[in-house]
């Protein structure tokens, strides 16, 4: 089945704007605004969780949160170079074990 006429240029996403006759622009308009007048007369309202509130200042924070903690990072450059770096194998070890259970089995 094909319905053809006005119909047609109505439905097809593809229609230029100057395709709709007047009477078709007026509907949209009118459908506009009802569905803006019955939203604002109905009085949506959004609330927020506490856990999103948290979720999104969380995320703000790791974003403006630089990537390399520089200072850290030439702290220890030095360290190496001159020769005085002495990790704590016995913390990296309970941090692996800590971070990564499966990591043994």
């Amino acid at each position: 089945m094909e319905i053809q006429g006005k119909i047609n240029n109505f439905l097809d996403p593809y229609a230029t704007a100057s395709s709709l006759d007047k009477s078709g622009e007026a509907k949209l308009k009118n459908r506009a605004s009802s569905a803006t007048t019955t939203d604002a007369s109905q009085g949506d309202t959004v609330s927020v969780s506490q856990d999103a509130l948290l979720l999104t200042e969380a995320r703000r924070t790791a974003q403006n949160t630089p990537d390399v903690r520089a200072e850290k990072v030439e702290a220890l450059r030095i360290q190496v170079s001159n020769g005085t770096y002495k990790p704590d194998s016995k913390l990296i070890a309970a941090n692996l074990v800590r971070e990564e259970p499966g990591l043994f089995r």
